[in-house]
C-alpha cells in the first residue's frame, strides 16, 4: 500500500483550505462529527439484501448498490433537507444512458440525516449552492471497485469507507488533464491511498479522474468493501436540467 496523501486533516477550516489549495482533502468520520458507532449501525441497517441489489448492465457485474438523492437548501448557516423526487443517474462512470437503481430513503433515519448534514458542511462556505441536490450511493464490492479512472461530472465527490475485508481497493486521483479519453493516464496520480474504515476523501470532481484498484481477498477468504460515494451535484443534474 502506498500513501501519497499528506496528513489527515482536522476540523472544517483545514478541510476547506485544502480543497481550495489542492482540490482534495482527507479526513475521517470522527473529525466530521459522526457518532462513534455510526459505521456499525449504518452497515447493519442498509448494507443488507433487503436494501442492496445487483442491477443488469451495471459494472462491475458483482457490485451491489442502492441510492438516494436529497434536496438541500442553505439559509446562511442553517441547512434544510428533504427527499428529492428523482434519483435517476445519466451517463455516469463510463456507463451511457439513464439508470434507476434501488432507492433507500435515508432522511427518516436521524443518524443518516446526520451524515448528510456533516458531508454537506465539508463544502467551503463560498462554494455552497443555496439550493442543490446531494446524491448518496451505497456500494458493496467484492472484486473490482471500478474499471478505469473516471469522473462523475458533479461538483464534489465524497468517498467514505465503512468496512473492508482484504487488501487492495487503493483509491487514486489523477489530474483530469493527465488521463486520455480511453482512460489511460499519461502521468502518475496526485493522490493514492488505501482508505481504511472511517476515512473520508473529498475532492473537486472536475479537477481529477478517480478510481480504485481491485480488492485482494484474504488468504482462504473473500474480499468485500462497503462504501458510500456521495456527490454534491451541479444544478444542471436535477434542478435545472437542460438549461
Amino acid at each position: 500500500m502506498s500513501d501519497d496523501s499528506g496528513p489527515m486533516l482536522h476540523g472544517h477550516s483545514e478541510i476547506w483550505a485544502a480543497l481550495v489549495r489542492d482540490g482534495h482533502a482527507l479526513t475521517d468520520d470522527k473529525e466530521v462529527g459522526l457518532a462513534p458507532k455510526f459505521r456499525e449501525n449504518f452497515v447493519g441497517t442498509y448494507f443488507t439484501d433487503r436494501v442492496l441489489r445487483r442491477d443488469p448492465g451495471d459494472w462491475p457485474v458483482d457490485r451491489q448498490r442502492a441510492r438516494d438523492v436529497v434536496r438541500y437548501q442553505w439559509y446562511g448557516d442553517e441547512l434544510t433537507l428533504r427527499e428529492h423526487e428523482e434519483i435517476t443517474i445519466t451517463n455516469r462512470a463510463g456507463i451511457p444512458g439513464r439508470r434507476d437503481h434501488a432507492r433507500v430513503k435515508l432522511l427518516s433515519d436521524p443518524q443518516a440525516e446526520e451524515l448528510v448534514r456533516a458531508f454537506l458542511s465539508l463544502v467551503p462556505p463560498g462554494r455552497r449552492l443555496n439550493d442543490g441536490t446531494f446524491g448518496i450511493n451505497l456500494f458493496r464490492t467484492f472484486t473490482d471497485v471500478v474499471t478505469t479512472p473516471h469522473s462523475d461530472y458533479e461538483e464534489f465527490v465524497i468517498l467514505y469507507v465503512l468496512d473492508r475485508v482484504g487488501q487492495g481497493a487503493e483509491s487514486y486521483l489523477y489530474r483530469a488533464s493527465d488521463v486520455a479519453s480511453n482512460g489511460q493516464p499519461s502521468a502518475g496520480p496526485v493522490f493514492t491511498q488505501q482508505l481504511d474504515p472511517g476515512q473520508i476523501l473529498i475532492f473537486e470532481d472536475r479537477l481529477f479522474k478517480h478510481g480504485a484498484t481491485p480488492l485482494e481477498p484474504p488468504h482462504g477468504g473473500k474480499a468485500k468493501r462497503d462504501a458510500l460515494v456521495c456527490t454534491i451535484d451541479y444544478e444542471s443534474t436535477y434542478l435545472h436540467r437542460g438549461q
